[in-house]
């Protein structure tokens, strides 16, 4: 009788805990949603000039663009995606963090100072100081269109998968919603809106990440990271343990250490997830991962723009400077959290991947989500969850805006409408932000089924390959010319596009002309542009407006 009477209890007890979490999640949701549209009415007032819209005026403080580039460079596959891969595959993984705070570094020494010198509200107006070939502002414009959209895309991706497994939410709904809210910050604040926006979601994310570290540190991980690596020695790779049918019976309802010792003694010879190799045993693959995301930082141009928002090339160096800080932090937390994945949530790995190639990536995008759970309750977990949505927000307002002015400058006032208003111009951007929005929906709903982290690494060979060797030969060598730099763009856009294409057409897993395709386009696309580039250049002979004047500027002493 008294098991009976406490069955309805019990339920109503659960139903009320889900109640809660999902009253938790969406509080802290609704509180970036409300702060996105104060900040934009706020900004909207002193939004006026193209300059402000594009650039913010280009005299933001160091210290606030440094934390804007933390949110716009944070996307959801950093704050679920770094540490999810590595609870699937194990120390292969811990490359996406290192590329992804490696790039930062090229930015650094590379592109920041002589960049913000000779650059106006675009990269192609920093080319195009040197070149003054409108052929270049087309090309960078079609690339930061391509880019930014394959960046874009797994943003809303993520926001609707997560909003869709977490809550229930229609993802349909959910992705055009968040289309929406962009679109009306960005429209309204321009870029000081969306500046303000990061860095309210920047610290946030930062913040939500330290503060879960710390607390499974102690908590799962005991305060040992000797004992950590102990357990990640004899952790069998769930990859490799989902595939066992034995392991995935045997570790049901253990608790993860047990489920660790169980599947060890089941598979003996298995390799660890200390083991190099489990992901890919192809080491070309590998490097071309690590390429694209190191050198494909230095050539993201909602990253690039935002050099031009501060007063000095001194002052875009400091914020770089502050940003690797605080990446380099985030960054390492991410691999400590992705090991202690497995001391805490190992079974539930290990379950998610027997249910194939969707269990997969749920393992990768929902596994902080189950550890922020886990040691902090359904609070860690809706701050963990609105972490995830403000880097998505962040991250997609930058690449939007980008695109607007883009689109605007170097499109339409160029080749359309060269006399075009301030007013006329501004108008176009608004435009084409909701268009790329909509874009950015229907893309969205169109390659549900595909891997986030995947995705945004396509972004970045894209970027690698068809923007950073034109721009670092720009900016440091004399003997570039005009024809090497516009080969260059679209050769490492043509190849890079074409290899995705392939791949996104059913040869992901297969060798392509005996070449790995695992590691993306990365090294094939950023080789075939350096080369292009390089022979061009030796066999032309326009470099460029006084070109020694050109790199004269680029490279003057930092001044305030």
């Amino acid at each position: 009788m008294t098991n009976a009477s406490a069955l309805p209890i019990a339920a109503a007890a659960a139903a009320s805990s889900t109640q809660l979490n999902t009253a938790i999640v969406v509080g802290f949701i609704l509180f970036f949603v409300v702060a996105s549209i104060v900040i934009t009415w706020w900004t909207s007032r002193s939004s006026k000039s193209a300059s402000d819209f594009y650039v913010a005026g280009k005299g933001v403080p160091w210290i606030q663009v440094g934390i804007a580039m933390v949110g716009s460079y944070l996307s959801a596959a950093s704050f679920l995606g770094c540490a999810g891969d590595i609870g699937v595959f194990g120390i292969d993984s811990i490359w996406l963090s290192i590329g992804f705070f490696g790039g930062y570094m090229a930015v650094l020494l590379l592109i920041a100072g002589p960049l913000r010198n000779v650059g106006s509200y675009t990269v192609a107006g920093a080319l195009h100081a040197r070149f003054p070939d409108n052929r270049i502002k087309l090309a960078v414009m079609a690339c930061t269109v391509v880019i930014s959209t394959f960046y874009l895309v797994p943003q809303m991706l993520g926001a609707g998968l997560l909003f869709e497994m977490l809550l229930g939410w229609n993802f349909v709904w959910v992705t055009i919603i968040l289309g929406v809210l962009m679109s009306i910050y960005i429209i309204f604040g321009g870029m000081k809106a969306t500046l303000y926006n990061q860095v309210i979601q920047a610290l946030f994310l930062w913040v939500a990440m330290v503060v879960l570290v710390v607390i499974a540190y102690f908590t799962v991980g005991h305060g040992s990271f000797a004992g950590i690596l102990a357990t990640a020695q004899q952790t069998v790779p769930p990859l490799l343990a989902a595939k066992n049918p034995a392991v995935v019976d045997a570790i049901k309802g253990l608790p993860a250490d047990a489920a660790i010792a169980t599947a060890r003694q089941i598979m003996p010879a298995a390799e660890s997830v200390m083991s190099i190799g489990v992901k890919t045993n192809s080491t070309l693959a590998m490097i071309s991962t690590v390429i694209a995301l190191v050198f494909g930082t230095a050539g993201l141009p909602h990253i690039l723009i935002m050099f031009f928002t501060v007063p000095s090339a001194r002052a875009a160096k400091k914020s770089v400077t502050l940003c690797i800080a605080a990446l380099g932090i985030f960054y390492l937390c991410a691999i400590i959290l992705g090991f202690l994945l497995y001391p805490a949530i190992y079974p539930k790995l290990v379950s998610w991947i027997a249910q194939g190639a969707t269990g997969v990536g749920l393992a990768k995008n929902m596994a902080v989500l189950e550890i922020s759970q886990m040691v902090g309750g359904p609070w860690l977990m809706a701050i963990g969850a609105a972490g995830a949505v403000a880097a998505v927000l962040s991250t997609s307002a930058g690449l939007m805006i980008t695109v607007a002015s883009s689109i605007s400058h170097d499109l339409y006032k160029v080749y359309i409408n060269p006399k075009a208003s301030e007013k006329q111009e501004l108008n176009i951007a608004k435009v084409t932000t909701l268009l790329m929005s909509a874009i950015a929906v229907i893309l969205a709903l169109a390659l549900k089924k595909e891997n986030i982290a995947w995705l945004v690494m396509l972004a970045f060979s894209i970027a690698a390959s068809a923007i950073f060797p034109a721009m670092l030969a720009t900016l440091w060598w004399k003997r570039t010319t005009r024809q090497g730099v516009i080969a260059s763009i679209l050769t490492g856009l043509v190849v890079s596009v074409l290899f995705i294409i392939m791949l996104l057409t059913g040869v992901k897993n297969d060798p392509l002309f005996g070449l790995p395709t695992a590691g993306g386009p990365g090294v094939f696309g950023v080789t075939a542009s350096f080369l292009v580039l390089l022979l061009t250049s030796l066999a032309t002979k326009d470099t460029g407006k006084d070109a020694a004047g050109f790199l004269a500027t680029a490279h003057k002493p930092d001044v305030d």
